[in-house]
């Protein structure tokens, strides 16, 4: 692993926020997946983009009945 990127993603609905943060961390090239923000829908992602695409970010979302952005820093 070379590179690290952090990213912010917004997730429609807060109640699914600590579904998607579970379902992130499982996924290999997810270094972390966070919840320590202030706001609710907001979580943030550490990940290696060689393993892990964060385009399929919206589509995880969708598969726990929810919507997600991704929002760059």
């Amino acid at each position: 692993m070379n590179t690290v990127i952090d990213m912010m993603i917004h997730v429609n609905d807060s109640a699914v926020k600590p579904l998607m943060e579970a379902s992130l961390a499982r996924i290999p090239g997810v270094i972390e997946a966070r919840l320590k923000t202030p706001k609710p829908h907001l979580l943030f992602v550490s990940y290696d983009p060689e393993r892990f695409n964060i385009g399929s970010v919206p589509e995880i979302a969708r598969g726990l009945g929810s919507q997600a952005q991704v929002v760059e820093l």
